[in-house]
């Protein structure tokens, strides 16, 4: 898999993410950004455990793949 530099804005802050594009938003957030907000909870999108604001909008970052949120605000 090659890795690629996406910028995300979350929390108001400018982040620079090092990683696969079809990484899960999910693992982004928690393993690179260390945030622990969103949780893994049934990995279909289904449980809403995972639910972060994009672009102001309320999605499931467990079934978001990185590659489809560059310069997303989050």
């Amino acid at each position: 898999m090659t890795q690629d530099t996406m910028r995300l804005t979350v929390n108001g802050k400018s982040c620079d993410v090092d990683a696969a594009p079809d990484t899960a938003l999910l693992y982004v957030l928690r393993n690179d950004l260390e945030l622990n907000g969103p949780k893994y909870g049934c990995g279909l999108g289904e449980c809403g455990a995972c639910a972060v604001l994009i672009d102001g909008e309320a999605a499931r970052s467990c079934v978001i793949r990185l590659r489809a949120a560059p310069g997303a605000t989050l």
